[in-house]
């Protein structure tokens, strides 16, 4: 029985807050993808789920849906309210790929689904920003930091370089969701220290650069490291590898046209993002030359290897649980 979908223009994302979704069996219940029997491209429906709202390194993977609508898709992305809530719509296929940090992606594998990342989205990025009078790692030292969750992943990375700068720290942490509010709360004087999101730090900075500084960038420290991916099923993966390879195709194309005109895309996706286009200026401008994003299609397993031994390393999977094969699939590398 095919089931109806719900067509939603391109910036109709909604903020879900449980998995009530009038969504059931997008992609997998239609027609699919490929071509039909008089040779012209057949289509269906793909739905993109975020955990949380869409920031600038998000734009190329949902201005990807608005190129395949325009070839006749339906598109829609979901801004979901947790990753744990994401993951779930995920595995039922009420979303067709998400984007997910590998965190998500290993703590999910673990307690029993089968989610594979299948490219790179935006490298690591994050940035230890802190008050103007600390001025090193140290200086933390009983001081509020904050973070978004226990177990996400710029958290892990927060933790990491904390033991492997100043082990003997021992910071006062408390949680603030969401890059963004972090930063704010640093430049208003409420905490001493946070990890955030170049891509957020660069306009909430601008008219405030007294207030606070970036101590260190994990781009850095931590290159070698995944940090944001989009991810599908396994069942997607194996079932429609046709509309994997046609999503794809289209992020191919965001990731070229950025890198080639950042400015350009700047005033593509300011409307998306609800952004002035002057500040998607200077966040594409450092973060293309800072090389934080992705330039070609692919998932690298040197670097999913990487960080499945970072997150071995910290406790959060257990050894031998997980292979990169497990959580990554290579095959559509560009």
């Amino acid at each position: 029985m095919t089931k109806k979908h719900r067509s939603w223009a391109l910036r109709s994302g909604v903020l879900v807050t449980g998995l009530a979704l009038a969504l059931s069996g997008c992609a997998s219940d239609d027609k699919g993808s490929g071509s039909d029997e008089g040779g012209k491209e057949a289509t269906g429906s793909i739905v993109l789920g975020y955990p949380g709202g869409l920031g600038p390194g998000d734009a190329p993977s949902a201005l990807a849906l608005e190129t395949l609508k325009e070839e006749g898709w339906e598109t829609e992305f979901i801004e979901f309210d947790s990753p744990d809530v994401q993951t779930q719509a995920l595995l039922r296929g009420d979303v067709n790929f998400a984007a997910m940090g590998p965190a998500t992606v290993m703590s999910a594998n673990i307690a029993g689904a089968d989610i594979k990342m299948i490219t790179n989205d935006v490298r690591n990025d994050l940035q230890i920003i802190v008050a103007p009078d600390i001025e090193e790692c140290s200086d933390l030292d009983g001081k509020p930091v904050a973070y978004h969750s226990e177990g996400s992943t710029s958290t892990a990375h927060l933790k990491r370089w904390l033991e492997d700068t100043c082990p003997d720290a021992k910071p006062e942490f408390l949680v603030i969701s969401g890059s963004a509010n972090r930063a704010t709360a640093l430049l208003e004087g409420q905490i001493a220290g946070t990890v955030v999101r170049l891509e957020d730090w660069i306009p909430a900075i601008k008219g405030n650069e007294g207030k606070a500084k970036v101590l260190t960038s994990l781009s850095e420290d931590q290159s070698e490291l995944l940090a944001h991916t989009i991810t599908a099923s396994a069942k997607t993966i194996d079932n429609d590898s046709a509309m994997v390879e046609t999503y794809l195709d289209a992020l191919q194309k965001e990731f070229t046209a950025l890198h080639e005109d950042p400015a350009a895309y700047a005033e593509r996706a300011a409307e998306l993002l609800g952004m002035e286009v002057d500040d998607l200026v200077d966040v594409y401008t450092q973060l293309v030359e800072q090389g934080m994003l992705t330039e070609t299609v692919g998932i690298d397993l040197a670097e999913v290897d990487a960080t499945l031994k970072f997150y071995q390393d910290n406790g959060s999977v257990p050894e031998g649980e997980l292979t990169a094969t497990d959580v990554a699939d290579d095959q559509f590398n560009r």
